[in-house]
């Protein structure tokens, strides 16, 4: 049976590379062959990309419903609703991306603390950025507040040619900041609503590097051979590594280990390591655990997702309300 796997997924990775090496030279079915300017796509551009996800036929797309430890055993239909329907632009003309730098407490020449937030126009996820800001306002937050909600971040370097990518919109957030020169990161998933000041957060994010919360799940689950073979990790270790959370993650960009995870973390979106059934949060977790990493914390407490769970020890709040789909979780 394990050999049979390991067959059907290098064949679909056979079939999804000669599509793709075709792809490049029809530019009907590249999306971004024929757009003018990469850096600088205007509305109908996206609603091009937006055409391609969901109609051309993506053979990588099949990975996202196999799991190492069961087989092809994952039949969530969120994975690929999410992959086939994402927006760039809202469904209305005048809904077009857009982008908005908050200064919380502090100067605009002060960089030292960055709290980002990337949504796309699905569903109530912009309604999760307008309750953001405010929830960074009753809390006091001392720092930069940057959110997109639609388009595409890092643009500047060409990273819309990975807008296929799921979840890749998350490094490439990570790698626009850096490069406009802010330290401390932290990403917050619009699902996500800060109870408490952030200040011990982001103290941890200096001290450490990093900062992040472990998931309640094995990696073996929900992860697939093709993924782990690109990481040089096996089956039988998959079965014993804890998964990390990406719903929350703070990166000191002033340091070696920070710099270590995104430069893993964005070369992973860019290589195939994002396909598999919770895309950035296992390629997040492997790079965990290739680099040791060994303080990220338990969520049940300081991050729960019932409201009764909540106490005065809880600094964030996971808020299901906001789903990416209907209930579907956020990575």
């Amino acid at each position: 049976m394990k050999k049979l796997q390991k067959i059907s997924i290098f064949f679909i990775f056979i079939v999804f590379i000669l599509g793709f090496l075709s792809s490049c030279k029809n530019s009907k079915k590249d999306p971004y062959a024929s757009i003018r300017d990469i850096k600088n796509p205007t509305f109908r551009d996206y609603l091009k990309i937006q055409k391609h996800l969901k109609k051309d036929k993506r053979e990588y797309l099949k990975l996202f419903s196999i799991s190492s430890k069961n087989g092809s055993n994952l039949q969530d239909k969120n994975y690929l609703k999410k992959a086939k329907e994402f927006r760039f632009v809202g469904k209305k003309r005048q809904m077009k991306p857009m982008y908005e730098k908050l200064y919380f407490n502090s100067s605009k020449e002060d960089k030292k603390r960055c709290i980002i937030c990337y949504t796309s126009y699905n569903k109530n996820y912009p309604d999760g950025v307008e309750r953001l800001k405010k929830a960074l306002s009753l809390i006091g937050y001392k720092g930069h507040f940057i959110y997109r909600i639609g388009s595409w971040p890092n643009l500047d370097e060409g990273s819309l040619k990975y807008s296929h990518v799921l979840f890749a919109f998350k490094p490439f957030f990570f790698r626009e900041v850096k490069n406009m020169g802010y330290e401390n990161v932290l990403w917050l998933d619009s699902a996500i609503l800060p109870l408490q000041s952030l200040d011990a957060i982001f103290k941890k994010i200096e001290k450490n590097g990093y900062f992040g919360y472990k998931a309640n799940f094995i990696l073996s689950e929900y992860i697939n051979e093709y993924v782990l073979n690109l990481f040089d990790v096996s089956i039988n270790q998959a079965n014993f590594i804890q998964t990390i959370e990406a719903g929350i993650l703070g990166l000191n960009l002033n340091s070696f280990v920070g710099n270590t995870i995104l430069d893993n973390w964005q070369k992973s979106a860019e290589n195939g390591g994002f396909y598999s059934a919770r895309h950035d949060q296992n390629a997040l977790s492997l790079i965990a655990y290739k680099l040791d990493l060994k303080k990220f914390e338990d969520s049940h407490i300081s991050r729960p997702s019932e409201i009764k769970d909540i106490t005065k020890d809880s600094i964030f709040f996971l808020d299901r309300s906001i789903p990416y789909w209907h209930g579907a979780a956020p990575a």
